[in-house]
């Protein structure tokens, strides 16, 4: 098991330990005596429906107009004025993601030997001392937080939200709350910067309900919060609904305590406990018993050769807490995580710890699938059918395009509009090649054999029209097929006149995005027999004029831009332009390859924590074990709690840094570290990339397309076994070190290397 220790309470929430079901979402500071425990609720965000229209909507003549003239600026050589012209399209920014409230249990007890842990095989968080012994849970099956402790505590709700009403009694707590209306980042100079309304509809509000009953070792504490929303595209509800709802999750809990945590741990592990990765010596495998997490850690960062070297078992434990915060910030019925998951403590947050869908949102679930977590993906579905309404109407208005379009930025009210109230930087604000890639991510579903008929059902409509609009969005410019305006996410090269600018035609991300989402088309179209479908013969026409991917530029590294052009930042954090290396399809040939290495030694090897995962997987897809070592070395190292600069790294309580915290690092780095030791983007390769850092260990459950499960042992970097297994007939081929077996695998199958 891996349980991460602390022998004293958390000084900070970056110390703090986590606990979610999908919805609600608990950081435990382990207090003695106050426990403090910060409540987020997944559906509680700032803003409401009409959010995206609340300055009026960009008309369909405007933005026409707008769109016509940068075209034209870019033709004339001119991509500053191209940029100006685009601004005319921006709407305000996105809502945020909030805190809703706190639970404070006051129990006034000291007592020696103090521990608090979190075992992440069960999702229980305990404290205990001399004088007390306590533990905590946030139960799925029942949507409650139950925290049972052998003191009798007084309980007490707060928020910085708008207090609505509050009740209390010895025996429990009410608190209303409403949300403000509309929260700008932290990062615009905006004034007011929070803005509340007490209009009806106007915003949600949040109901905080607990309680206090006896138990056979002590007393139970029960928490249950609900918000407004009612769903995506739906009105807000009634304070008096939500109220409601909160309170049958509380008399819906009945039995023991030890039934209450019996049935949360069984749910967490059924999904939780499919896969399991160990690294080094297995007599040396587990966080001992006897180490504390921070002492853990302070080790590794010490560590002159290379953090993992004397202890990797480190990567194994930051697997695990990628795996369960995913489990826990992402479950059907929710919604995706955000920037954090479902844990901020700001009423500002950064980036309004929303949905960012140039990177971030598809990396938070890169691990589901090669890790066996499948159906925690799915709230990510249910958003794109919501998110692919909205953006069928954006897509018409702003760009007289059919299919749907959406930005950069998105919440929970479906955003799809390009953001920066008239005065953003094209290179993050225009960017309507969302579709594709979430597309990709909700394909990869179908790749790994995680999709049945009803999730293909209600994936065509969202392919369909992300295709649709691809192809609406293309121009035909000297001879070729492109975009224009095109951008490569908030990158900027020097023009002719030395400007540094974000506008082109034709970035290379969106001529890969472009080849996938066609290519996902036609091979769904075939999967549920709609071949037929008009779109289809379009979609292979185009795809036969377009140009190959990726480019070359002269001096070999993946052209990002139309042409070769002088980068402002060589080093810059996005890679977008090894896109259809990693997460796109992966299949690129040998020279096409060797250019993306070349582009990977350019870039640099530090960055913002998401980044470096970014490039860890590509290093992988390269079969650079050696290099996908060398970054790691950057993922466990000592992060600072900060608002700027771009080192990544890891807090106290392992949360990743951008800096500051952003969860993409955490919820990515597991499907990173199967794809350095699982590949089947291409048949099936074993041991593709692993570090040397790494080079003993074992895996379990681990998922190879088009749905096999696969344990691999190893020992210094060369195999021992791989055990193969597949639900029905499967033909396939396997790899390793550049040999082959082709198999016609049903049930298990074992492979040693004299196999190959």
């Amino acid at each position: 098991m891996t349980v991460l220790r602390f022998s004293r309470p958390a000084d900070t929430w970056l110390e703090c330990l986590p606990l979610g079901d999908g919805i609600l979402g608990a950081m435990l500071d382990g207090g003695l005596d106050r426990l403090v425990v910060e409540l987020n609720h997944a559906r509680g965000w700032s803003g409401g429906p009409s959010s995206e229209e609340r300055e009026g909507v960009v008309d369909a003549a405007t933005a026409a107009a707008a769109l016509a003239a940068s075209r034209a600026a870019l033709a004339q050589g001119d991509p500053v004025e191209a940029a100006d012209e685009l601004r005319a399209l921006q709407t305000p920014h996105s809502q945020a993601f909030l805190p809703l409230g706190r639970l404070v249990l006051t129990r006034r007890v000291t007592g020696d030997g103090y521990v608090r842990s979190l075992d992440l095989d069960t999702a229980v968080h305990t404290l205990s001392t001399t004088e007390v012994e306590e533990r905590a849970v946030v139960s799925a099956p029942l949507g409650v937080l139950a925290i049972e402790t052998s003191v009798r505590p007084e309980i007490e709700l707060a928020s910085e939200l708008a207090e609505v009403a509050r009740l209390s009694d010895a025996n429990g707590a009410e608190l209303v709350v409403r949300y403000p209306s509309d929260v700008a980042p932290p990062h615009e100079d905006q004034s007011p910067a929070i803005e509340w309304d007490e209009r009806p509809g106007a915003a949600l509000h949040g109901v905080l309900l607990a309680s206090v009953r006896p138990t056979e070792r002590g007393w139970l504490v029960l928490l249950a919060a609900e918000t407004t929303f009612e769903g995506y595209g739906k009105p807000i509800g009634s304070v008096e609904d939500a109220r409601a709802r909160a309170q049958r999750r509380l008399d819906e809990v009945r039995g023991s305590a030890d039934v209450i945590f019996a049935d949360a741990v069984a749910e967490h592990a059924r999904v939780f406990g499919r896969s399991r990765i160990r690294f080094g010596d297995p007599d040396h495998s587990e966080l001992p018993d006897q180490v504390q997490l921070p002492e853990r850690l302070a080790a590794a960062f010490a560590e002159t050769d290379h953090p993992l070297t004397a202890d990797p078992a480190l990567a194994a434990a930051l697997f695990d807490f990628g795996r369960y915060l995913f489990v826990s910030s992402s479950r059907r019925g929710g919604v995706p995580p955000t920037l954090q998951g479902i844990w901020n403590n700001r009423i500002r947050p950064p980036w309004s710890s929303n949905y960012t869908l140039n990177i971030n949102t598809e990396m938070n679930h890169w691990s589901a699938h090669s890790t066996n977590m499948s159906e925690a993906a799915l709230p990510l579905l249910d958003f794109v059918e919501a998110l692919a309404v909205r953006g069928r109407e954006t897509a018409r208005r702003l760009y007289g395009a059919s299919g749907w379009t959406a930005h950069h930025n998105s919440d929970l009210w479906c955003l799809s509009t390009p953001v920066g109230h008239g005065v953003g930087d094209a290179r993050w604000s225009h960017w309507p090649m969302a579709g594709p890639w979430l597309v990709r991510t909700l394909c990869d579903a179908v790749e790994f054999g995680a999709a049945d008929r009803d999730y293909l059902e209600r994936l065509w409509p969202i392919v369909r029209g992300a295709a649709e609009f691809a192809l609406d969005w293309q121009r035909f410019i000297d001879g070729r097929w492109t975009t224009a305006p095109s951008t490569s996410p908030e990158n900027t090269y020097l023009d002719d006149h030395g400007r540094e600018v974000a506008l082109d035609t034709g970035s290379a991300m969106d001529e890969q995005l472009i080849h996938d989402v066609l290519e996902i088309l036609s091979h769904l179209a075939l999967l549920l027999g709609r071949d037929d479908d008009d779109l289809i013969a379009r979609a292979t026409e185009r795809l036969a004029a377009l140009p190959e991917v990726p480019g070359v530029t002269a001096d070999g590294i993946v052209r990002e831009w139309s042409e070769d052009r002088a980068e402002v930042d060589p080093q810059h954090r996005h890679v977008s332009s090894l896109y259809g290396l990693f997460p796109g399809p992966g299949r690129w040939d040998a020279a096409a390859r060797a250019a993306t290495t070349r582009t990977l030694e350019r870039r640099g090897d530090d960055s913002t924590g998401w980044s470096l995962v970014w490039k860890i997987a590509v290093w992988a897809r390269l079969g650079r074990g050696d290099k996908v070592g060398d970054l790691l070395a950057l993922v466990f190292r000592e992060a600072e709690d900060s608002l700027s600069g771009e080192a990544g790294g890891l807090y106290p309580n392992m949360f990743a840094a951008h800096p500051p915290f952003q969860i993409d690092a955490n919820l990515a780095f597991p499907g990173v570290i199967a794809e350095a030791l699982l590949q089947s983007h291409d048949g099936i390769e074993l041991l593709p990339a692993v570090p040397p850092q790494l080079a003993t260990g074992h895996a379990t459950g681990l998922v190879a397309r088009p749905g096999i499960e696969v344990d691999l042992t190893w020992r210094d970097g060369d195999l021992v076994e791989a055990t193969l297994r597949a639900a029905g007939p499967t033909p396939l081929v396997a790899r390793y070190r550049g040999s082959e077996v082709r198999l016609d695998l049903e049930g298990a199958a074992s492979l040693r290397p004299s196999d190959f």
